[in-house]
């Protein structure tokens, strides 16, 4: 099974004769068919690490490489990884829309991955109009430009550009952290049911505890540059070893600013009444505890934040 590896990769920066060392020594791997997710607070280096995998960004050490093969072989101290190791290799962006040329049809943009594949052109039109179709759009949208699109429209426009060229190993960069919670759950959902009927690995980047839940086989843990933790998502949401990793968790808001969580993430099946995200039995605990609420109004009702982002 094709499986993406990367070993020892350093990024440094250099400013004014200052370094900044935004990934230090991380290694890991994704597999066709699995989904590894990388958490960690901003700044913490898991999109430099996303973007190295993609051959967008340059790494200052380290390698790149299939485990049947290299993808862009070694990458010595100051060298680039090009435009990505190859076409088994796509990327979905942060921002659906700012990630889409303005000016392509959304027709060129699903079909640009295939520009230097050799396909004819009328199979390669076939095949664009088929993942628009199987992302969830009509047809019609291929003659529109991004503009036109709302946001979940454009992050799926985005999702079947990844797959048109058939690839083991898509890099989802926050993929739905600009789309409100309703959006965001059908995205997810997409996500699965894609894998599932094509195979394809995930490297997905994200701080949203919730979208982890969702789609994570694997969870690696960010924290200055470094890897914390890697292992198995249930094991690393319920029995986290790492006090960053634990301190992660712990920040999920909960709904119900009466409730006091531990902290833990249940991955069972929640009891009838009980919201999802929060342990069972949570719904009958009336405990005060840590609030994500601002403090009561006058007149006693609680002026609340926006919920937790729990599909």
């Amino acid at each position: 099974m094709m499986e993406l590896v990367l070993d020892g990769i350093e990024v440094v920066y250099r400013r004014r004769g200052v370094e900044n060392r935004a990934v230090r020594g991380v290694s890991l791997s994704v597999r066709r068919g699995e989904t590894l997710a990388v958490v960690g607070e901003s700044g913490s280096g898991k999109t430099t690490v996303a973007k190295v995998a993609a051959g967008l960004r340059k790494a200052t050490s380290g390698t790149l490489s299939w485990r049947d093969g290299p993808a862009s072989g070694p990458l010595p101290p100051g060298t680039r990884g090009g435009r990505g190791p190859d076409r088994r290799v796509q990327m979905v962006f942060q921002h659906p829309v700012q990630s889409l040329d303005p000016l392509w049809r959304i027709r060129r943009v699903v079909q640009e991955p295939l520009a230097r594949s050799g396909l004819p052109r009328t199979e390669a039109a076939e095949r664009a109009a088929g993942l628009i179709t199987r992302v969830g759009l009509d047809a019609s949208v291929l003659d529109r430009y991004p503009r036109e699109l709302s946001g979940g429209q454009a992050q799926r426009v985005a999702i079947a550009r990844a797959l048109v060229a058939d690839p083991d190993i898509v890099i989802l960069d926050e993929p739905t952290a600009s789309l409100d919670q309703t959006v965001r759950a059908r995205i997810l959902t997409l996500l699965a049911e894609l894998q599932q009927a094509t195979g394809v690995g995930y490297l997905m980047i994200t701080h949203d505890i919730s979208s982890v839940r969702r789609l994570a086989t694997r969870i690696a843990v960010m924290h200055r540059g470094e890897i914390v933790e890697c292992g198995p998502a249930a094991q690393i949401l319920e029995d986290a070893r790492h006090p960053y990793t634990r301190a992660l968790i712990a920040a999920v808001p909960v709904a119900d600013p009466r409730v006091a969580w531990d902290g833990t993430l249940h991955l069972s099946a929640h009891p009838a009444g009980t919201p999802a995200g929060e342990p069972p039995g949570a719904a009958a605990r009336t405990t005060p505890g840590p609030s994500h609420t601002e403090p009561p109004a006058p007149g006693g009702a609680p002026s609340t934040e926006k919920a937790a982002d729990t599909p």
